[in-house]
């Protein structure tokens, strides 16, 4: 894809400017550039078109929209533009580039930027899940295109006290791994607003916590203090309470999830499948763990 001359066609750049685009590592779906020059620092994100149903859907309307509503709450990059499908034209989102680097250590500053996030009064997003059984019913739509075996493991572990949908809905990632916390001269910030939603608070929580998604980031799994200090500093017991309730089912989805892309890697991209079967093989022990 010649990213400029998309840029430059839907009136984002002109044709002198004199900038340098970069591809960056990360985006599975999209293609995702840094372009800078002329006094500019920009992400630029160009969003691939999507068919069907995804537990991590590309809903590039949603992420303009985020990221406008975000703004001024230390949560987000800043948002500078956004172009929307015409015709055969793909969407395109511009952002400010977020300087830093991905996490790595320091499990209260992102429990922080949760409560920040979480306290941000929204509406007109897309609505999922936030009670046991329909997050189980996605984990078993998951498992329809996983690996017999491990279908049948996770089943088997998968023991789920039933908990009510939450009245109170909060704008959630709901796919805040560590790859996409970034920390830098800024404090840190949430990157990759590609499916936001608005759900349970209790799920970005898991998000982050969960062994499976610090795995997939190419993170060990929290410690026991880590956890701790993480779930001190979001310190809203309410949320907290869910979270704690709701593990159980959120794992079980997570490891169908995994399933369903060890399956779908393991002829194209055999160290992608093996860092989702690890996920897998986490997902199980918590659940055995929990049960």
């Amino acid at each position: 894809m010649d990213v400029l001359a998309l840029l430059q066609q839907r009136g984002i750049l002109d044709a002198q400017a004199d900038v340098r685009l970069t591809l960056l590592q990360g985006g599975y779906w999209n293609t995702v550039s840094r372009l800078q020059g002329d006094g500019l620092d920009w992400v630029v994100k160009v969003f691939a078109a999507q068919d069907g149903w995804r537990l991590f859907p590309i809903l590039p309307n949603d992420e303009a929209r985020a990221l406008l509503l975000l703004k001024g709450h230390d949560v987000a990059p800043e948002y500078v533009e956004y172009h929307p499908r015409v015709g055969e034209l793909p969407a395109v989102l511009v952002y400010q580039w977020v300087e830093g680097t991905m996490w790595t250590t320091g499990t209260a500053e992102v429990a922080r930027l949760f409560r920040r996030q979480h306290a941000v009064v929204v509406d007109g997003f897309r609505e999922v899940p936030t009670g046991s059984i329909g997050i189980v019913e996605q984990g078993e739509r998951l498992l329809q295109s996983a690996d017999s075996h491990e279908a049948a493991t996770l089943r088997k572990v998968c023991s789920t006290a039933r908990v009510q949908p939450t009245p109170r809905r909060a704008l959630i990632h709901t796919d805040a791994g560590t790859g996409n916390l970034i920390v830098g001269p800024q404090g840190i910030r949430l990157i990759d607003w590609q499916c936001p939603a608005l759900g349970d608070a209790a799920e970005d929580l898991f998000t982050f916590l969960s062994p499976a998604f610090q795995v997939l980031y190419g993170h060990e799994p929290l410690t026991v203090l880590e956890r701790a200090e993480f779930l001190d500093a979001y310190e809203e017991t309410t949320v907290l309470a869910r979270l704690a309730a709701l593990e159980p089912a959120l794992t079980f989805r997570m490891g169908a999830y995994c399933a369903m892309r060890r399956l779908e890697l393991a002829e194209s991209d055999p160290p992608s499948a093996a860092r989702y079967a690890r996920a897998v093989e986490l997902s199980i022990a918590e659940l055995t763990e929990g049960s």
